[in-house]
């Protein structure tokens, strides 16, 4: 394969990561607990597997993703989700550590996270 080629393929694959900037509107917020579920999970899957083999990591990874996001909301350290509608009509959902929003407000879909019209347009 010619540098080229590769320059090209690895220009396309830039590219591509680019994140897309889409305008979009909050329609819901919810808590997020899904670090909690995944360590409640984890944990438990091991814990479950050493003690009762495959069938034990499986309910145990069951049980311990639920107990790890009621234990995380319990102690307040749920984080920000938002269900937001994209332009084409699409709601999906959305984490956003860094920005919270209310409900109605304007934001731009940038990579994977939602970020107020405001900071978009500044950082172009």
């Amino acid at each position: 394969m010619s540098v080229r080629r590769i320059a090209v393929l690895f220009s396309l694959m830039l590219l591509s990561a680019t994140p897309m900037l889409r305008a979009a509107e909050i329609v819901a917020h919810r808590p997020d607990n899904l670090s909690g579920q995944m360590l409640g999970g984890w944990v438990a899957v091991l814990l479950g597997g050493a003690a009762g083999g495959p069938v034990g990591a499986i309910a145990g990874g069951f049980v311990g993703a639920w107990l790890g996001g009621e234990v995380q909301q319990a102690a307040g350290a749920s984080g920000d989700a938002y269900l937001i509608k994209t332009d084409d009509g699409d709601v999906q959902r959305f984490r956003s550590p860094k920005h919270q929003f209310e409900v109605g407000e304007a934001v731009a879909i940038k990579g994977i996270r939602p970020v107020p019209i405001a900071d978009d347009v500044s950082a172009n």
